[in-house]
């Protein structure tokens, strides 16, 4: 046993050596099963992860188990009777199925199992370092089966090195998250907008089209923050945000440049459609908006590149020239109300 304590150890520290050269999730997973089952010989694993919003259970890796299968226990909600891996993550404990025909939290998918011929399920939660419930690492056996010690151990390494794995990755979607989405509006951060605005200038090929940067600011925005306070002018950014957002088609771009100042990028196939489109931004967030009773507009400026004049623009100049547009709109606004 201890030969195969050792050589189960030096197999799961390949893997955690494969997170650290930066492999991706699915193929850490699909290497953790592999090596799983290479241990068991005779078993079927897979790993569910668990939606903490619905808290239901989601296949993540099971290549060895039949199609029909995970996809009938795919969503499946986790609670203290819901087969093996539904209650293993309900309890934060191993559920340990010796036998599937004769356990009562398999009653409702007795004829499911029985078809896909799994007769055992042996199922450990996978936990965080923060204590929270990640999903569920399983092996399923073709007879009823007990775990052995060992058998157990190395059930809870894998599912020790599932939440590594699971984590490393979780810490990396934040981190790309922070360094891409501005944090309170969730559109694109100054970075991340500037890197598309070149990326579509370089890109951009249509003979007749247009590209089209709208710069939006919200008029009035220190008095609101002076009379209301920062946290309703953050719920003004964030309505704003929304806003431009659900304006938005599928190719085009929102961000936030800091402060009140925000950005849409838009390919335009002419100037109709421009027209459009800006009337648009002027029916949704120039006129007069209400948030909670309390009303605010903004300011919307463009600059307009046609793809014959490309040459003659760079971003700094596509968005000193939108940003000078929307100011001389902001003075025509301020003077109308003298």
């Amino acid at each position: 046993m201890i030969n195969d304590l050792l050589h189960a150890h030096r197999a799961f520290n390949k893997i955690l050596k494969m997170l650290a050269l930066g492999k991706s999730q699915d193929k850490m997973l699909e290497q953790l099963i592999s090596v799983t089952e290479s241990i068991f010989n005779d078993r079927l694993t897979s790993i569910l992860l668990l939606n903490p919003n619905t808290n239901t259970l989601h296949f993540a890796c099971a290549p060895s188990l039949p199609e029909f299968y995970y996809e009938a226990i795919d969503g499946v909600t986790i609670g203290p009777q819901i087969v093996s891996c539904g209650a293993a993550a309900y309890h934060r404990q191993k559920v340990i199925t010796e036998n599937i025909d004769e356990h009562q939290n398999w009653s409702d998918f007795l004829p499911l199992a029985q078809k896909a011929n799994l007769a055992s399920c042996w199922s450990v939660p996978i936990i965080s370092s923060k204590n929270k419930v990640l999903g569920t690492f399983a092996t399923y056996g073709n007879a009823p089966s007990k775990p052995t010690p060992f058998e157990l151990e190395v059930l809870e390494m894998a599912a020790s090195v599932c939440a590594v794995t699971l984590e490393k990755h979780e810490i990396e979607q934040e981190l790309m998250q922070s360094a891409t989405y501005d944090f309170l509006t969730n559109v694109y951060n100054r970075r991340a907008f500037c890197q598309k605005l070149q990326h579509e200038l370089d890109d951009f090929d249509n003979d007749r089209g247009l590209l089209v940067l709208f710069y939006i600011d919200i008029n009035d925005f220190k008095a609101i923050n002076d009379q209301y306070g920062h946290i309703f002018g953050d719920k003004i950014l964030v309505e704003t945000a929304n806003r431009l957002t659900k304006l938005c088609r599928q190719p085009d771009i929102v961000g936030r440049l800091g402060g009140d100042e925000f950005v849409l990028l838009a390919s335009l196939s002419d100037e109709e459609e421009f027209t459009q489109l800006y009337q648009q931004l002027i029916y949704v967030i120039s006129n007069k908006v209400s948030l909670e009773n309390v009303s605010f507009s903004a300011s919307v400026g463009y600059s307009i590149v046609k793809q014959c004049e490309l040459e003659n623009y760079n971003i700094q100049y596509l968005i000193s020239e939108a940003d000078a547009n929307m100011y001389n709109k902001k003075q025509k606004l301020k003077q109308s109300r003298l």
